[in-house]
């Protein structure tokens, strides 16, 4: 009866133990978050090829491992008819597309960045050639 006993107490404590273990692992851990600076012109002419480029980082370093990086253009109030178009990794944690317009308007340059189990979508406007306002 006394081994039960003490036994019990024995698995309690070891128990007890790893939990704390395991709560001191978590608080010691801290994620920064990704930063996604989108680098979109004001102004562009028509039928001109535009480069868009997102730079991620985590800490001020680069990020060269974003699971996904892509663009999503739309002209204003036609958001349902957005284009995705996948990034080129260029290196030192940019990402790059290149787009021409071949009607006036102002549009939206949004980047969807997924890196290290996180999401950013920094978007910016473009006014293309003199659109009719």
């Amino acid at each position: 009866m006394k081994k039960v006993i003490l036994l019990l107490i024995m698995a309690a404590f070891l128990a007890g133990c790893g939990e704390e273990e395991d709560s001191n692992a978590s608080n010691n851990e801290t994620v920064s978050a990704i930063n996604a600076e989108l680098k979109v012109p004001d102004k562009a002419e028509l039928n001109a090829p535009q480069t868009f480029t997102v730079t991620v980082t985590q800490d001020g370093e680069p990020v060269e491992d974003a699971d996904e990086v892509e663009f999503e253009i739309w002209k204003d109030g036609m958001k349902d008819d957005s284009e995705m178009i996948a990034a080129e990794h260029t290196g030192d944690g940019k990402y790059t597309v290149e787009k021409k317009f071949e009607e006036a308007g102002v549009y939206h340059v949004q980047s969807h960045v997924s890196a290290r189990a996180m999401h950013t979508m920094p978007k910016q406007e473009i006014t293309v050639g003199n659109p009719q306002t």
